[in-house]
């Protein structure tokens, strides 16, 4: 039996090796500035938590008026028509790659796989969790959760749990009114939440094509958390959540969850 034949690479596979490196070297600067450097993520854990505050995220979402009134969605919608656009000096994100750690909205009208079988639907308003910026062979992307993806309570429990997991670092911004990239790490938060479907959210966004980018302050975050999707493409947001539940029991979790969570 022949031994397999080393694959020979192609001078289009050299031409995307030397394009990978390119991206990276051109946007060096934005890619830095919109992550935390280890650096600083290390200065910062070397802090007593005392010393950053004691903000908790899960507990300013349960004691909201927005919650204990009932249809928090609708005011996370009237406050971001009302306040968010009102004050694009606080809210406008004028950057195109989305910095780490941070939670933004924007319009994403035409995906580069729209109308195809790896994208048969899409959020056209999504609500991110940026992961932080990374470089592929075809220039800079944003990957990032895209809370629309979870059910409206497990996207409760999604954004606290990431808030727990890295509060240091979430409260020393906080804390010294600062709104600087947090690092936070894929498999890290994959590893802690994987049973509520998280991996669903994940999505692979094109700069250029990002319109209208709205920033949230990490105070604003026990709202922002609140706003529904202003249109799917190809899908209702019921249909969504039963992808969801698909998505949840192939993996071998239950969706119940979704139905038992408090804010105790």
């Amino acid at each position: 039996m022949k031994g397999r034949k080393k694959k020979v690479m192609t001078i289009d596979d050299l031409i995307n090796l030397d394009k990978r490196d390119m991206y990276s070297t051109k946007y060096a600067n934005s890619i830095a500035a919109a992550k935390q450097s280890e650096n600083t993520a290390k200065l910062i854990d070397k802090l007593k938590l005392g010393d950053v505050g004691k903000y908790s995220l899960k507990t300013t979402i349960k004691n909201s008026s927005w919650v204990k009134g009932g249809r928090p969605a609708s005011k996370a919608l009237a406050w971001l028509y009302q306040t968010c656009f009102k004050n694009p000096q606080i809210y406008r994100y004028n950057h195109r790659l989305l910095a780490q750690g941070c939670l933004y909205t924007f319009q994403y009208f035409n995906p580069k796989y729209k109308g195809t079988d790896k994208l048969p639907f899409f959020d056209k308003y999504p609500l991110v969790l940026s992961i932080g910026p990374i470089v592929t062979k075809l220039g800079p992307r944003t990957l990032g959760f895209n809370l629309h993806y979870l059910p409206p309570k497990i996207r409760v429990i999604a954004i606290c749990r990431i808030f727990e997991l890295y509060k240091k670092l979430y409260r020393y911004n906080i804390f010294f009114n600062k709104e600087e990239p947090v690092q936070i790490h894929y498999n890290v938060i994959i590893k802690a939440m994987n049973q509520f479907g998280i991996r669903f959210s994940i999505k692979c966004y094109i700069p250029n094509r990002m319109n209208q980018i709205v920033y949230f302050p990490f105070r604003d975050w026990n709202k922002a958390v609140f706003i529904p999707s202003l249109g799917y493409n190809s899908i209702r947001a019921a249909q969504l959540i039963k992808e969801w539940q698909k998505f949840c029991k192939r993996e071998g979790y239950s969706t119940r969850v979704n139905h038992t969570y408090n804010y105790e």
